[in-house]
């Protein structure tokens, strides 16, 4: 992560003076926690974190980047487990158990929930559905949108 920390100090004046900052995401960020939280330490400040995550990890993952994190993305796919299991082909539990942490332990304000419809999956009754669940939570914002399945073309 240092190596990254090199590569991005030169758009230090940038990131102060926009409030802007560093997006920790792509695949699965927070299997990458030791690395993240090395790089808060040693990163300017006023500096901003976001991080793009699904939050199915170990909870250790989490707790370790939260004293750092700015604001979290949170793709949950569908609350429903069984949506959950058939698009992703892993439970759910995990995503759950840290978003109540979450919940418990930061500003719900510093959360954006990503809902998707995604087609062949869940329909948007489903989102609603997540999206009641996760309001009783204490979630506030939320980026409801389409997945959209990419069209081939044999010529």
């Amino acid at each position: 992560m240092m190596e990254i920390l090199d590569e991005v100090m030169v758009d230090d004046l940038y990131y102060k003076a926009t409030d802007g900052g560093v997006v920790f995401g792509g695949g699965e960020p927070l299997l990458r926690s030791d690395g993240i939280v090395d790089f808060c330490k040693s990163r300017p400040t006023e500096w901003r974190i976001y991080i793009e995550t699904s939050l199915n990890v170990e909870r250790r993952h989490l707790e370790a980047v939260a004293p750092y994190v700015n604001h979290y993305y949170i793709d949950v796919k569908d609350m429903n487990p069984d949506i959950y299991r058939r698009y992703t082909n892993r439970s759910n539990r995990r995503v759950i158990s840290n978003l109540r942490w979450l919940a418990s332990n930061v500003d719900t304000d510093k959360v954006t929930i990503r809902l998707p419809h995604i087609p062949d999956y869940n329909m948007v009754q489903d989102v609603e559905r997540s999206q009641k669940r996760l309001e009783a939570m204490g979630f506030k914002d939320f980026d409801r949108f389409d997945y959209t399945m990419p069209h081939f073309r044999c010529s």
